[in-house]
């Protein structure tokens, strides 16, 4: 899954607000009739890192009781060969430009988003890990993706490592991603959540993402929207 936007949101918000609190949120599905039994998840997975189109999205939210609002785009590239702790395999990389506004103080401030992420997987496409700027992210122990899945499923997906840099001396946190299937409003299709939570170095939870897809039988994927919980503030990423 991509940390992207909530990279790049992390770093401009820095700028914006220097205190933390205040904000929450939250979403609900009224479940249809499902007509569907099975879901190719694998496929899904694969059509999600494949995926190489350009993403517009809007941003909403409250950080440190101050409400923002904004908008960008994340540009995907086409993936190429790579290797990634001595293993072949895929990568492809997403930009994610943008701004966002909030009114701090009485005054109206605009701070631009911008972050880059690299993300790497096999040549079976089971993820290796994720760089960015200030982190590189090692996939640790065995990754679990269903062939099929039904509506109601859920479970582990992998674990992630994070470092600071490639030497791979300073232990950030780590990162453990999970699936849950849900009905959609729409009868024939189901919603697939990728779940990260993100830990610190002393195994406290720091953040939350729900990352949601609109998924076909056949593992056709629509990216719909991120959730993002820091603490008590909540942004929503809405494409």
């Amino acid at each position: 899954m991509s940390r992207s936007i909530r990279y790049a949101l992390a770093v401009s918000l820095v700028s914006l607000f220097t205190a933390c609190g205040g904000g929450g949120g939250g979403d609900s599905v009224a479940p249809p009739v499902a007509t569907i039994d099975t879901y190719q998840l694998q496929t899904a997975w694969v059509n999600f890192f494949n995926d190489s189109s350009t993403l517009n999205f809007t941003v909403s939210g409250e950080i440190s009781g101050v409400v923002i609002t904004g908008n960008g785009t994340v540009t995907q590239s086409v993936p190429a060969s790579a290797n990634f702790e001595n293993v072949a395999g895929l990568k492809k990389t997403e930009v994610t430009t943008g701004t966002v506004t909030g009114t701090l103080n009485g005054v109206v401030v605009t701070q631009p988003i911008n972050g880059s992420v690299t993300l790497y997987v096999d040549t079976n496409y089971l993820p290796l890990g994720e760089t960015g700027v200030d982190f590189y992210s090692v996939v640790t122990g065995p990754v679990t993706i269903p062939p099929t899945v039904k509506i109601g499923d859920a479970g582990p997906l992998y674990k992630q490592t994070v470092y600071s840099s490639s030497a791979k001396t300073i232990p950030l946190g780590t990162v453990e991603v999970s699936y849950a299937v849900k009905p959609d409003t729409m009868v024939g299709y189901a919603l697939l959540d990728l779940i990260e939570v993100d830990k610190n170095a002393s195994g406290a939870v720091a953040a939350t993402s729900t990352l949601r897809f609109r998924m076909t039988p056949a593992g056709g994927l629509t990216r719909l929207s991120e959730v993002a919980v820091v603490g008590a503030d909540t942004l929503t990423i809405t494409y």
